[in-house]
């Protein structure tokens, strides 16, 4: 009877496999593609987490490259690699194995630390043993500092939950998954973007895969404090507004003290665990970046205490000025990538951004633009404690997906996850919505609700985004003084003074009257920020964009943009401060051909002529030159030149000193 049965189920299944129209091919579909498991979003983030007690899980972590994703549960009957499972009797099909797979640092980018893996784009599996002992009192947090780009987290073969957005915090209550002694973490990380991702899928910086920040186990009580915040709302009265949150809706007190304020003060949350309050404080010293103050802060709530060190101060905009303290100010600036001094990959440690500030602090800098994604936690505080003033930005970066629902929400949480986790730094004094992204309605609509997220969650920084340079009436006006320029040379041909002499014929009706080439932002985005932010390229881009329209040398065009540019007119109809936040041009450090293309002369004569340009123009209240250091890109090929960098840093890669390096420094330090 039981051969009988046997032979039966032998019979079905090849019957299955060579009757498929017979037998129901649903099951051979769920075979080979399952259904997708649901995958848990990430908790309410975390605050205050250096004060927190956790297990860091920094390290080697094994990795196993998966480009086809067959690890993944959902995808196959291959699927199944956070389960980890090794033979016990050496029998056992088993395809994949974390212990003898190769290892690497995190954080750390894949990206940077296998050659074959450098331009990789796609699924990573990460894997991490250790010892854990439970408490039945605490909470254990899973907190990533930062992952690209999109996450999935596994804990002894379950799953815990996923995040999509890379550079920002997030954090996953893990206690259920959790075992008394050894704990099997797995993590699925894929940096595959796309056109309705945020960024997109095309970036003029490295899209780096892996775990890119702290990966720590923090553990707290039962009934907690979220997150808090603290900051000066009102500088005259000296008035503190102070929010904290519980992770549970319950009424409890909230104590908050700053010892060296003599400031103990008891607060009730509402029935949602939620405290909002201002109070006044006599003989505040105010932070600033010659005095950078700040006061150890302690809120406390139950059994849980976290602490910060914390600064206050004001930043604000009046007219076409800016103000900390209320004391006039100019952002003495320059931009920067997350990528660390003589070391490949991504910038993520404390060590990493004190050697970066070391150079920004050399330059006479007293302002940093992290463009163009959320750094680590650690630049920022870094910032607090040495007075230099922060932007942040997310990547909202050229033309992304504006009407999408689920990249609009991607880039809310980003933002959202950002100040959440920075909101309480002294240095930040700009919340960025982006970078050079076109106009269109939806944008708009896009940018607006951006923004409107940003001050619901914290009204005490500036909002600004770096708007896109030029528009097609602007081009045309510049090609006319050019042209009128031509006309006065001896290094211009004969028969380009004859294509120039034609050019202001026809043109001069419409500009005649002018004295200067001269650019007005109406980007209808710039009145909906508090500095206006613009990236403009003379001396390096915009000559080349011209010489195929206008038919001379490109050599001819860039010796006249030099002539033009100290007398350039930057200027906009909405009464805000103008902050420049690039220029520049690229140079390899000691390129053979001086004073060509991609030396360090014409670099240092972009930097002196932007400069002389920029000094006067009286609505420019600050500048970011581009940028601090050359940096990755797939876009920049150029063999012996860019070799796959961004050459337009004031030091290289090795932090060896360019020639403008210099320039910019005597310029902050004497004029500006």
């Amino acid at each position: 009877m039981i051969l009988k049965k046997i032979n039966y189920v032998f019979y079905l299944l090849a019957f299955s496999f060579f009757h498929t129209d017979i037998i129901l091919s649903q099951d051979a579909e769920e075979f080979f593609s399952r259904t997708p498991p649901e995958y848990n979003p990430p908790g309410e983030l975390l605050g205050w987490i250096d004060s927190r007690e956790y297990q860091n899980l920094n390290g080697k972590w094994h990795y196993i490259i998966d480009p086809m994703n067959n690890g993944l549960p959902e995808e196959s009957f291959f699927g199944g690699f956070p389960q980890n499972k090794l033979p016990s009797e050496g029998l056992e099909l088993i395809e994949y194995d974390f212990e003898s797979a190769k290892t690497m640092e995190i954080p750390g980018a894949w990206n940077a630390h296998e050659k074959n893996l450098l331009f990789y784009r796609g699924p990573v599996w990460f894997y991490k043993n250790f010892n854990h002992k439970s408490s039945n009192n605490n909470l254990t947090h899973l907190y990533i500092g930062a992952s690209n780009f999109t996450t999935k987290v596994f804990l002894n073969g379950k799953i815990v939950g996923s995040y999509e957005g890379g550079y920002t915090s997030f954090n996953f209550d893990i206690s259920e998954y959790l075992v008394d002694g050894n704990n099997v973490l797995t993590i699925h990380v894929d940096n595959t973007l796309s056109k309705d991702s945020v960024p997109t899928k095309k970036t003029d910086w490295w899209p780096y895969g892996g775990i890119l920040g702290d990966v720590l186990l923090i553990s707290t009580p039962k009934q907690f404090i979220q997150n808090a915040y603290l900051q000066l709302s009102d500088l005259g009265k000296r008035e503190l507004l102070f929010k904290a949150q519980l992770n549970l809706p319950i009424i409890a007190n909230v104590n908050l003290s700053i010892p060296e304020l003599n400031i103990y003060e008891e607060f009730l949350t509402n029935d949602s665990g939620f405290i909002e309050q201002k109070f006044n404080v006599d003989d505040l010293k105010l932070w600033d970046t010659t005095n950078p103050k700040l006061y150890t802060v302690i809120v406390k709530s139950g059994d849980d205490q976290i602490s910060d060190d914390i600064g206050f101060r004001e930043i604000d905009v009046i007219g076409k000025k800016i103000f900390l303290n209320g004391n006039e100010l100019k952002l003495r600036g320059i931009s920067m990538h997350s990528e660390p001094i003589d070391e490949e990959g991504f910038a993520f440690s404390r060590k990493h951004f004190k050697e970066l500030l070391k150079y920004a602090e050399s330059l006479n800098a007293n302002f940093v633009r992290a463009a163009h994604y959320p750094y680590t936690r650690h630049l920022s505080k870094l910032c607090d404690e040495l007075g230099i003033l922060l932007w942040e930005e997310i990547p909202v970066y050229w033309n992304i997906n504006w009407t999408n629902p689920k990249t609009q929400a991607s880039a809310e949480s980003m933002l959202s996850q950002l100040i959440k986790r920075d909101w309480n730094r002294a240095s930040i004094v700009i919340w960025s919505l982006g970078n050079e992204t076109p106009y269109s309605t939806q944008r708009m609509n896009f940018m607006i609700s951006q923004k409107e997220t940003a001050i619901s969650l914290d009204s005490t920084r500036l909002i600004s985004a770096a708007l896109l340079s030029g528009n097609a009436e602007q081009f045309r006006s510049l090609v006319y003084f050019l042209a009128l320029e031509g006309l006065k040379h001896d290094f211009v041909l004969p028969e380009e003074k004859a294509i120039f002499r034609s050019i202001t014929d026809q043109m001069k009706y419409l500009y005649g009257d002018q004295e200067h080439f001269s650019i007005n932002i109406d980007d209808p985005l710039a009145e909906h920020l508090d500095i206006i932010a613009y990236n403009e390229y003379f001396g390096w881009y915009y000559t080349s964009f011209l010489v195929d329209q206008i038919g001379v040398r490109e050599s001819t065009l860039r010796k006249l943009m030099f002539k033009i540019m100290p007398s350039i007119k930057i200027k906009s109809q909405f009464n805000k401060p103008i902050h420049i936040s690039e220029f520049g041009a690229g140079a390899k450090l000691n390129y053979p051909n001086k004073g060509k293309i991609w030396s360090e002369e014409y670099q240092n004569k972009v930097y002196e002529h932007q400069l002389a340009m920029l000094k006067n123009n009286p609505q420019v209240q600050g500048i970011s030159p581009w940028i601090l250091k050359d940096f990755r890109s797939m876009m920049r090929p150029l063999a012996n030149v860019q070799d796959y960098y961004n050459r337009k840093g004031l030091v290289d890669e090795r932090g060896r000193k360019k020639q403008a390096f210099n320039t910019l420094a005597n310029f902050y330090a004497e004029q500006w």
